[in-house]
């Protein structure tokens, strides 16, 4: 993995709280319980500042988009700097050089980054999909969208090492085809769209917008594979990862990262009008938002779901040789990287994990 250039960030300043007046009760014990920071006169509460690593920006954050936009930070007594960049690979390096306490991420950088010996700590599982990412064709192709095997033969694009390639992968498994019955070619988001459109391939493995921008740009001479079953073999999950040192040296902040994002989902559920708090940030309108997350799941839990999901995008990355096998069992490496002791601590019904 490169290392973390800080040029290559963009810094956003929010002030999300510029105080209140809070009670001088005692804070309930327990190794996660938020810390009271007060000023100087002891009589009002500082804001504790927390830093937060997005890469991209897309609906794929909506959890803690909304969060931001709908001030629960605040009010789990938090002012947030935040920090963009082009990947989730970027915003975790980020975090592991000590540049932000929190990163927001999905689970392909952190397989990778973990089978490279880095040790992104997983704090909250926010919400997971299984539909967003998109096998994308051409309808002169000769491909039949109802009919996944048809893909045999084709020349499908993604970009290698990312969720794209993963989930091109394990479509290909659910096609009941190998991975060499397709040309995979190596293409960035950009110029995937406009490649379809020329001809240049016959089809590409990445996001719902992508596929709407796909039909768009051809007059609408794109579609959409079925995914009627891949949930059984492809789901993706979004993740708030930290270090040991926040866990170590942070507590309040572990526990304000919990107590915003478990605000923000229950918004997410009461408000149907949510999509509109993030709208103008990620360029997208409400009702498009709503319909490419329709069927996300927003539910902070650790199931045995999930630690079965990165072990095996594990052994597809070390198979796919895009990384080496690291010694010992993976499962337990994987498990030792879950941080479920806060989130149990506050909801032990969202914990699962065996």
């Amino acid at each position: 993995m490169t290392v973390f250039d800080p040029s290559a960030v963009r810094l956003s300043r929010r002030r999300l709280l510029a105080g209140a007046a809070v009670t001088a009760g005692a804070v309930t014990a327990g190794a996660f319980a938020a810390a009271p920071l007060w000023d100087a006169d002891h009589t009002t509460r500082a804001a504790a500042k927390a830093t937060l690593a997005y890469g991209s920006t897309g609906y794929t954050w909506a959890v803690p988009f909304v969060a931001e936009a709908a001030g629960t930070w605040a009010e789990a007594g938090f002012d947030l700097n935040t920090m963009e960049f082009e990947s989730g690979r970027d915003s975790m390096q980020a975090l592991l050089a000590g540049s932000a306490d929190f990163s927001a991420s999905t689970d392909t950088p952190v397989v990778f980054a973990v089978l490279q010996g880095l040790r992104p700590l997983i704090l909250v599982n926010y919400s997971r999909y299984s539909r967003d990412m998109k096998i994308v064709v051409r309808k002169d192709a000769g491909i039949d969208p109802a009919k996944p095997a048809s893909l045999k033969g084709r020349r499908i694009a993604t970009r290698v090492g990312t969720s794209g390639q993963y989930m091109l992968a394990k479509y290909l498994e659910f096609a009941g085809l190998a991975q060499s019955d397709v040309e995979v070619v190596d293409l960035t988001p950009n110029n995937m769209t406009s490649a379809l459109v020329r001809g240049d391939i016959d089809g590409f493995a990445w996001s719902s917008q992508s596929a709407v921008v796909a039909e768009r740009q051809s007059g609408g001479k794109t579609a959409v594979m079925t995914q009627d079953g891949l949930e059984k073999f492809f789901q993706s999950h979004q993740l708030l990862l930290t270090t040991e040192k926040v866990v170590k040296e942070k507590p309040e902040l572990v526990a304000g990262a919990i107590k915003a994002l478990q605000a923000a989902e229950r918004r997410i559920h009461a408000d149907g009008g949510w999509a509109d708090l993030i709208a103008r940030r990620i360029h997208t309108p409400p009702k498009d938002i709503l319909e490419a997350t329709s069927e996300f799941t927003f539910q902070i839990a650790f199931d045995d779901r999930f630690l079965d999901d990165l072990v095996a995008e594990a052994e597809w990355a070390i198979a796919a040789g895009l990384a080496k096998r690291p010694a010992g069992d993976l499962r337990a490496l994987f498990r030792g990287l879950i941080v479920d002791s806060p989130l149990k601590a506050v909801a032990p019904d969202r914990v699962t994990l065996t």
